[in-house]
């Protein structure tokens, strides 16, 4: 299942599910380093920022951007 933060409103993220709708996570349960655009698993019942994947959809909206203004 993949979480992406949407945005972070006080204490809690916004956190899209799949594509499909998005749900509250308390802060304090995320890694401290976790921005918005982060890809999160749930592994062994802690948040994880997965590296590889925030990477690869970071470089895929940069080439969208790109596109759109060339």
């Amino acid at each position: 299942m993949a979480l992406i933060i949407d945005r972070f409103e006080g204490q809690f993220a916004v956190v899209e599910v799949d594509g499909k709708g998005t749900i509250d996570i308390p802060r304090k349960e995320l890694p401290v380093q976790t921005r918005e655009g982060d890809v999160i698993r749930l592994i062994n019942g802690r948040y994880e920022i997965d590296l590889a994947e925030t990477k690869r959809l970071r470089a895929e909206a940069n080439k969208r951007t790109d596109d759109f203004w060339s």
